[in-house]
C-alpha cells in the first residue's frame, strides 16, 4: 500500500476498451494503475501489488465481480476501499455489491467528474485509516512498554512460594488489581491484595507506588502495622484525590500457624477448613488505603491462630464475588464456595477457579479480578511451643569458643535508650537490624532477627506493658492479646529500654537489653520440659539460637551471643 496522495489502483473489467478508458482517466488523475481482465487475474495481482483502491466491473466471465470482492475480503486483511462499475442500475444489484464488500457504487458509463469526486472522498478516509492504524500502532507499542514496566513493578514471575497460589484476570489490558508475596527475615510470609478503584491502565498505575515499600519492609522485617501505614502514606502522597486503593494484607507464621489480618476495603478473607468450610472471617475493619491522613490511619490487625487442622485462606477483589449471575445479583463469596461442589478441580484452589471461569463464559470479566489461596501447614500444638526455632528454617545458633566469658574485645558498639515516647511508635527490630547492616554490610540474618524480636518483645511485653502470656490460650486469645497489647501501649508513660549492640572479636554479636520492669522468673520459663504453652517457648528458642544466654539481676537484663556469619543485615 503506497502513502496516500498517487493512489496504487487496481482496475479490474473484462471488457479492453473499458480498460483502457478507466487508465486513460486515472493516469490524468495522476495514479497508479494496474489492470486486471477477470475476476481471478485480479485475486492473483491483489497478492503482488496490494492497491490502496479496486475498481470492479460487476459481470465478468469466470467469477463475477461480486464474488471476486468477497473473495478479497475473505483473504486480505486490513481496509482498503472497492468501487463497483456496473451498467446494472436496479437497487438489488447496487445492495448485492454493498453486503459482497463494496464501498461504493458508479454506473456507467463512467463519468470523469464524479469518478474523480468519489476517489477523492476516498482518499480521505484512506489517510484518515493511515492515521488511525499508525495511532494503534503507536498505543500498541506504548502498551507493551507500560506492561513491561508495570511487570518489573509487580514481579508477579517472580512469586514461587511454595504455599501460594494465584490467580489474575484483567477486565481490560491491565490489571488494577495487585498480588504481591514476600517472606520475611523470620520465614514470616506476607501477602498483599490490592484493588486499585475502576480498571484499566490508570487502575493498574494506582497501585505501582505501593509494591516497593512492601517487598522493602517485609524483606527488613517491619510488622503488619508499620507496613499497612506506609501503603496508605504512599497512596495518599502519590495518588491525586479521589483515588484510593482497597487492599488486604495478611502475615502468616507457618511455624505457630499464627495469622494476621489488616482489611480495608476487600471482601472478607476466609479461613478455610479441608471441607471448604469456613473456620473464620477476616472482615474488612477499615477504609481503603489513601482515604484518611496518616494521624487517623488505623492500622489494628486481626488475629487467629491454626492450630491441629489443614486450612487455607482465601483472598479475592470484589471483581470475583460481583460476577454477574445473569439475574442482577453478584457471586458472593457463598456462590463462589458452592460452585466448588460440582468442580472436579483437583485442589480447592483448581475448583474456585473453575467457578469463575464457568460464569465468565470465556468473556472478560467486568471488573478486574484477583484471588489468592494460602495454605496454612499442619500446626502440631507440641510442636509449635517447644521446637518453633527448627520450623523456623534458621540455624541453631553456631557455640563460638570464648563467647560469653568476658574476654572478647569490641570491634564496634552501638547504644540506644527508649523511652514510652518512642515505643508507642518506633518498629525497633528493624531499625536496629538496619543499624547492624549498615556497619557490616549483607543481607538480612534470620536468626539475628528472631533473637532481637524476642528479647525486644520480652522487655516491652513483660517488663513494661506486664503482660501475662497466657492470655494466648483461651478461645481467641491472641486476639485478646494483642488489643490488650496496643491499649497498654498507648497508655505507657514511663518506662524505658536500654540496647546495646557489640560486634565481638570472636565474631559473635552480643546484644544486651534491660528494661525498667520488675523483671520476671527466668529460670522457671527456661526449663522446657516443664513449658508447652505459648508463653514458654521465648527463652527455649533463644537458648536454641544463641551461643550464649545470660541473664542478671531480676530478669530485666539480658545478654545474648549471637553466632553471625559473613553479613547480619540488609
Amino acid at each position: 500500500m503506497s502513502t496516500v496522495g498517487s493512489l496504487n489502483i487496481l482496475a479490474v473489467d473484462d471488457s479492453n476498451t473499458n480498460r483502457q478508458l478507466i487508465l486513460a482517466m486515472l493516469k490524468k488523475m495522476g495514479h497508479r494503475v494496474t489492470l486486471a481482465e477477470d475476476g481471478v487475474h485480479a485475486l492473483a495481482l491483489c497478492e503482488e501489488c496490494r492497491p490502496d483502491l479496486v475498481l470492479m466491473d460487476v459481470s465478468m466471465p469466470v467469477l463475477s465481480g461480486f464474488d471476486t470482492v468477497r473473495e478479497m475480503r475473505r483473504r486480505y486483511a486490513g481496509w482498503f476501499p472497492i468501487l463497483f462499475l456496473s451498467a446494472q442500475t436496479s437497487n438489488h444489484e447496487v445492495l448485492e455489491g454493498l453486503h459482497a464488500g463494496g464501498d461504493d457504487y458508479l454506473f456507467k458509463p463512467v463519468n470523469y467528474e464524479i469518478l474523480q469526486a468519489k476517489i477523492h472522498n476516498f482518499q480521505i478516509r484512506i489517510e484518515q485509516n493511515l492515521s488511525l492504524l499508525e495511532y494503534h500502532a503507536r498505543i500498541e507499542e506504548e502498551t507493551d512498554t507500560a506492561r513491561d514496566f508495570i511487570k518489573q513493578f509487580t514481579a508477579l514471575d517472580k512469586i514461587h512460594d511454595p504455599l501460594v497460589r494465584f490467580f489474575l484476570k484483567p477486565a481490560e489490558n491491565f490489571s488494577g488489581d495487585l498480588i504481591s508475596v514476600a517472606r520475611g527475615p523470620d520465614n514470616c510470609l506476607h501477602v498483599l491484595l490490592a484493588d486499585s478503584a475502576g480498571h484499566g491502565l490508570t487502575a493498574a498505575l494506582a497501585v505501582i507506588p505501593i509494591t516497593q515499600p512492601f517487598y522493602q519492609m517485609t524483606a527488613k522485617g517491619f510488622a503488619l502495622p508499620a507496613i499497612v501505614r506506609e501503603l496508605n502514606r504512599r497512596v495518599r502522597e502519590y495518588l491525586p484525590l479521589p483515588r484510593f486503593v482497597a487492599a488486604s494484607v495478611l502475615s502468616l507464621d507457618p511455624a505457630t500457624g499464627i495469622v494476621q489480618v489488616w482489611n480495608g476495603g476487600c471482601p472478607p478473607v476466609l479461613l478455610l477448613g479441608e471441607g471448604a468450610d469456613i473456620l473464620h472471617r477476616f472482615h474488612s475493619r477499615h477504609l481503603p488505603l489513601g482515604v484518611v491522613a496518616a494521624d487517623e490511619f488505623d492500622a489494628g490487625l486481626e488475629y487467629f491462630k491454626v492450630v491441629d487442622q489443614a486450612a487455607s485462606l482465601l483472598m479475592c477483589s470484589d471483581g470475583a464475588t460481583e460476577i454477574d449471575m445473569g439475574n442482577g445479583e453478584g457471586l458472593g463469596q457463598a456462590g463462589l464456595l458452592a460452585g466448588t461442589q460440582s468442580s472436579s478441580g483437583e485442589t480447592l484452589f483448581d475448583r474456585v477457579q473453575d467457578v469463575i471461569n464457568g460464569h465468565l463464559g470465556g468473556g472478560p470479566p467486568l471488573d478486574d479480578i484477583a484471588l489468592i489461596m494460602v495454605d496454612v501447614p499442619v500446626i502440631d500444638q507440641l510442636a509449635s511451643e517447644i521446637v518453633l526455632s527448627r520450623t523456623k528454617e534458621c540455624l541453631p545458633g553456631e557455640r563460638v569458643a570464648g563467647c560469653g566469658h568476658g574476654i572478647e574485645q569490641s570491634l564496634w558498639k552501638f547504644s540506644l535508650m527508649l523511652t514510652a515516647q518512642q515505643l508507642k511508635h518506633l518498629d525497633v527490630v528493624p531499625f536496629l537490624l538496619n543499624i547492624a547492616g549498615q556497619i557490616e554490610g549483607g543481607r538480612a540474618d534470620g536468626k539475628l532477627f528472631l533473637v532481637l524480636s524476642e528479647l525486644f518483645n520480652n522487655a516491652l511485653d513483660h517488663g513494661l506493658l506486664k503482660l501475662d502470656s497466657t492470655l494466648k490460650n483461651e478461645i481467641d486469645g491472641m486476639e485478646t492479646y494483642f488489643v490488650e497489647r496496643a491499649a497498654r501501649l498507648a497508655e505507657l508513660e514511663l518506662g524505658q529500654i536500654f540496647i546495646r549492640l557489640d560486634k565481638l572479636s570472636c565474631g559473635c554479636l552480643k546484644v544486651s537489653m534491660k528494661d525498667s520492669g520488675d523483671g520476671f522468673n527466668f529460670l522457671e520459663l527456661a526449663d522446657i520440659k516443664r513449658n508447652v504453652q505459648r508463653h514458654g517457648r521465648g527463652i527455649a528458642l533463644l537458648d536454641n539460637m544463641c551461643s550464649a544466654l545470660q541473664y542478671s539481676g531480676n530478669g530485666s537484663e539480658v545478654a545474648a551471643y549471637v553466632g553471625v556469619a559473613n553479613s547480619v543485615a540488609a
